[in-house]
């Protein structure tokens, strides 16, 4: 693995199992040795079940969004593409890893790098949009259980909207309007004049085409509103099976807690979560996971959940990431040396 990302999953590593140490202190091990003795693994099967299935739901929306514009992804592609990203999320302040990741994975695939940044730029703003929609409706209907445990939420729940209402709109704005992407490029063009100002005049050509199929694919996009709303219903089914894990997890500990309770809480750690600039959210996740469930369940079932928790939803996706990562350093390593071995 790159030292680059390795350092990166430590990072990772080292908050996750400092915060679960805190949590777990006072907790005698024999106690929490009986409780993975007697959980059920059907339902844990279950929970990494839905995980495999958000994936999935990811992946065909990226291959709905890409063939409507007659640049298909194949299944393969779309899969291998979706849990990169997902492995690049999870080492990253604030998942800001994933999308350049998946570009690049496109990029060496064959597509062109503005109508790939335009499909996964919508793909995000899609997910965005699911999410949040995701979330008021749980508020809607389970506000009172919510506040219930955690008076002071408001104040998260207001920050949680506001910057992910401010992503939505920035993606629109670079998505959609042509200026404002334009401009972003220049300014980030800016520094590379002050240097060299023909580098920055190659760049800039570069920027122009980049730009043209950028917004081509992103014009396709509003004129195709059947498109992005399959799309959506894909991203909806993605979010579905990752909010629904804690429910299988909790079944299989014996924890009588309502799928749609379990949901709602869980939607409200996935919102606040993902605006902690932590790699993957580690630490912000096992605490607030801990501080919504912890009023339903005893410590050693808590910790016992939310450790499932973490290896479902994040490190799963580390663990195929990495394999995903070295097989392709491999791949290199062999084709380089069957180019220098060649008379």
């Amino acid at each position: 693995m790159p030292k680059k990302q390795a350092i990166q999953l430590s990072i990772v590593l080292f908050i996750s199992i400092l915060s679960v140490w805190l949590l777990a202190k006072n907790i005698d091990r024999s106690v929490l040795l009986v409780g993975l003795q007697n959980m059920n693994s059907i339902w844990l099967l279950l929970a990494f079940l839905c995980m495999g299935l958000s994936w999935l739901f990811e992946a065909l929306s990226l291959i709905w969004l890409s063939a409507s514009n007659k640049q298909a992804l194949s299944f393969k592609t779309a899969m291998h593409t979706t849990l990169i990203g997902q492995f690049f999320n999870q080492i990253t302040p604030l998942a800001t890893g994933g999308q350049p990741a998946q570009l690049y994975v496109l990029v060496k695939r064959g597509h062109h790098s503005g109508s790939a940044t335009s499909l996964l730029l919508m793909k995000f703003l899609l997910f965005q949009i699911g999410l949040v929609l995701s979330f008021t409706l749980f508020l809607i209907f389970g506000y009172k259980s919510l506040f219930s445990t955690l008076p002071s939420m408001g104040y998260f729940i207001v920050i949680g909207y506001i910057v992910h209402a401010s992503i939505i709109i920035g993606l629109t704005l670079v998505l959609f309007h042509q200026r404002t992407a334009r401009v972003l490029g220049e300014l980030l063009l800016k520094p590379v004049g002050w240097l060299k100002k023909e580098t920055a005049h190659v760049w800039q050509q570069k920027l122009d085409q980049f730009l043209e199929q950028f917004h081509l694919q992103s014009l396709y996009f509003i004129h195709h509103k059947q498109a992005l709303m399959i799309g959506m219903l894909y991203t909806f089914m993605q979010l579905g099976f990752f909010f629904i894990i804690p429910y299988f997890l909790f079944q299989a500990f014996s924890i009588h807690l309502s799928l749609f309770t379990s949901s709602t809480f869980h939607s409200f750690v996935m919102m606040f979560a993902s605006i902690i600039p932590t790699p993957g959210g580690s630490g912000a996740a096992e605490m607030t996971f801990s501080a919504v469930f912890r009023s339903f369940m005893d410590e050693e079932k808590l910790i016992l959940s939310m450790l499932f928790w973490r290896i479902i939803t994040a490190y799963s996706s580390v663990v195929i990431g990495v394999g995903l990562t070295m097989r392709g350093i491999h791949r290199k390593k062999t084709r380089a040396k069957e180019v220098l071995d060649q008379p």
